[in-house]
């Protein structure tokens, strides 16, 4: 509280009446001083109109009032500051205006309103001088000695700026623990003597499987199976001492059933807060798995960029073996046929793709046909990643053999793509058929070339695949029949 100079109380009964309800008030903490604070101001100044109100960094436009009083307690409200004398008094500390207020700031809608004559103000400072908020008067008529009015406002002012700047940490501390408990990161405070847990947020407690009464007879080395107590206090010691200001490592955490999951852990000591530990520690499980995750895809992906290679190399051989003519188009046109597949197999993450999609990726440059003189059809079927290459060259070679010589080199001529699961015996088939129709008089190759052999041979050392290529001279018919467990989707 602010010393009052002597000669003051001497000379004027009013402030006498203020310090003797300040004195009455000096019991009343928290949000319960507000409202005694706008009543004494209010009886000792016989005015009409006494607030508190606090500003929210959030919105420095706006002010709420804590506590009003108009002739008796009243409701608080929200109000703009643009215009108002409370602008003024955060901005310079102080303010009386003690008639004509209305004249001084005419954009006062408020002050108009209620036909306010005199207003007097203080802001609410914290101890690092920031302003909280302001403690203000106002009343229906001048103000008659404006000294003392801000005498009294500035010897209320003093004990409501400590109760609002209690209020402001007490509620940010609130929300500070709110947060800290509704976390996802594990947070531990413990004694660094005991080196028992006093905290233990929501998320710790869930993971590990104990109540908060269990672990307060715990400690760090008893949730680390990695420590000892004679390790961990050897390793905190650092911290202690002031050599460090964290330290950061990785280590197990044992939950109640005996089971263990990874952590990262931050630990930091506070001497100047009764010598606690604060560890915010993270749940590396996932992480853990993720990088596990990726270290096998890497791995796949390594291993199928080999196996692509291999393909192209085959492509190569073969096609310059068979083809020397025109090599390089026709390499080039598997290696697009490759390509598709890939895209297809990359889109889904290198897992089982739709084989309808796959399908449609071998006939790229048809695709304004699909529909009308290629028709597809099937139902939802999924095939294994390492089964789509297989088929998609297959199909890139039937795709390029109807263009150059079947039904797709006419403007007539029709294809038809199926397929379906049957069962044969205690065996499950996928069943493909391409059957041609409206093309040229179909003749059988005096030799089998490079396209025959990806169709028969691959597919059948491949995936253990039954090839039927019947060259009816109606147009060509191309089926297979691979067993559901090598390339079907499980």
């Amino acid at each position: 509280m602010n010393r009052i100079d002597p000669s003051i109380t001497q000379h004027s009964p009013t402030i006498e009446n203020a310090l003797s309800i300040l004195a009455d008030t000096s019991r009343v903490v928290g949000e319960a001083y507000f409202p005694v604070v706008v009543e004494g101001l209010a009886k000792a100044l016989n005015i009409r109109w006494a607030f508190v109100c606090r500003f929210d960094p959030a919105n420095p436009h706006e002010a709420t009032t804590i506590a009003f009083w108009d002739h008796g307690p009243a409701d608080n409200f929200v109000y703009g500051l643009l215009n108002t004398p409370c602008a003024d008094v955060a901005a310079q500390g102080v303010c009386c205006y003690a008639d004509d207020i209305t004249k001084l700031y005419p954009f006062d809608e408020t002050l108009v309103e209620i036909e306010a004559k005199s207003y007097a103000g203080k802001a609410l400072r914290s101890l690092d001088g920031r302003v909280l908020g302001l403690v203000a008067v106002m009343d229906d008529a001048p103000f008659s000695d404006p000294k003392t009015v801000t005498e009294i406002v500035e010897l209320f002012s003093a004990r409501a700026a400590a109760e609002l700047e209690r209020l402001a940490t007490a509620s940010l501390n609130e929300r500070l623990g709110k947060i800290v408990e509704a976390s996802v990161s594990e947070a531990y405070v413990f004694d660094s003597r005991s080196f028992q847990f006093e905290l233990v947020n929501r998320g710790a407690r869930e993971n590990l499987g104990f109540a908060m009464e269990e672990l307060r007879n715990l400690t760090p080395w008893d949730l680390k199976p990695e420590y000892s107590k004679e390790d961990f206090l050897s390793f905190v010691e650092p911290l202690l001492n002031g050599e460090v200001e964290v330290l950061q490592f990785e280590t197990v955490h044992m939950r109640k059933d005996g089971s263990t999951y990874p952590v990262s852990v931050q630990l930091q000591y506070f001497p100047d807060e009764g010598g606690v530990f604060f560890a915010s520690i993270t749940d590396e499980t996932e992480r853990r798995a993720r990088e596990e995750r990726e270290k096998l895809i890497l791995n796949e992906m390594n291993h199928r960029a080999k196996n692509v290679l291999a393909v192209v190399q085959v492509l190569a051989r073969q096609t310059a073996k068979r083809n020397p003519e025109d090599y390089v188009a026709q390499l080039e046109a598997r290696i697009a046929g490759l390509s598709a597949s890939h895209n297809v197999l990359v889109q889904n993450s290198w897992e089982d793709v739709p084989f309808d999609e796959l399908i449609r990726s071998q006939l790229g440059h048809f695709e304004h046909m699909i529909g009308d003189r290629i028709t597809i059809s099937g139902p939802p079927t999924r095939i294994k990643a390492t089964a789509a290459q297989g088929f998609g060259l297959a199909l890139h070679e039937l795709a390029t053999n109807a263009a150059k010589y079947g039904a797709l080199s006419t403007q007539s001529g029709n294809v038809a793509i199926a397929w379906s699961e049957m069962d044969e015996g205690d065996r499950r088939l996928l069943q493909l058929t391409w059957i041609e129709s409206g093309g040229p008089e179909v003749v059988a190759p005096d030799s089998s070339g490079f396209g025959s052999f990806m169709i028969e041979k691959s597919m059948a050392s491949q995936f253990g695949c039954e090839v039927i290529l019947d060259y009816d001279p109606r147009g060509l018919r191309c089926e297979f029949f691979a067993p559901a467990e090598r390339v079907l989707s499980e």
